[in-house]
């Protein structure tokens, strides 16, 4: 039986996909300095012509690594504050999950894109976006948590919006210091903010 053939569709988001898998990794590998379209298409065994049949420059290639990147750190997000369990309990996944290093890769590719944007107006314009949209379920779930705990007067936005950068901020610092407490300096971060008792620590993961 023969083989069922792939789309022309299909065969175009497959070499978009492999064209970005390369950039990730010479961003990961080989840093800003060899990032060049040349440079993605000799990775990604493709032409040149057809990195920019995908992407029109190098900037555009970053932008879609901006979006790529949403399965790194926004899409988890998303998915744990949307999930099942109580407001407590989802706070508690995603504070076991931020405190999961992040890999290398990611790292790179986040860097290098928030490098680029500081000198790129509509890169930065999208940067910011991508920030906003990473606070909002933050500010989702201490509402929600606000709430459940009958805590009243609580600015969730402003709140929110605080972790949200703590919790970046502590990912960042995970990538010099793997060693960081993050799980317990974020729990105790979010029960401070709610003005809720210091729960028992757990072992860190890189303790335990």
């Amino acid at each position: 039986m023969a083989a069922p053939r792939i789309s022309r569709a299909q065969q175009g988001a497959d070499t978009r996909e492999r064209i970005l898998a390369a950039a990730r990794r010479v961003l990961a590998d080989e840093g800003l300095d060899r990032f060049t379209t040349r440079r993605v298409a000799e990775l990604a065994k493709v032409s040149h012509g057809m990195v920019h049949y995908h992407f029109d420059d190098k900037r555009a290639l970053l932008l879609a690594l901006l979006v790529h990147g949403r399965r790194d750190w926004i899409e988890p997000l998303e998915e744990l504050v949307d999930g099942p369990g109580t407001a407590r309990a989802r706070m508690q996944a995603v504070i076991d999950w931020v405190a999961q290093p992040a890999t290398r890769e990611a790292m790179h590719v986040h860097t290098a894109v928030l490098v680029n944007a500081l000198g790129d107006e509509v890169l930065r314009e999208r940067l910011a976006a991508e920030y906003a949209r990473w606070r909002a379920p933050f500010i989702t779930l201490f509402r929600e948590l606000a709430e459940e705990l009958g805590v009243d007067g609580l600015d969730a936005k402003s709140v929110g919006g605080a972790f949200a950068s703590a919790a970046d901020g502590l990912v960042q610092q995970m990538a010099l210091d793997p060693d960081l407490p993050t799980a317990r300096m974020l729990t105790r971060l979010y029960e401070r903010s709610l003005g809720l008792p210091a729960s028992r620590s757990r072992p860190s993961r890189s303790s335990a």
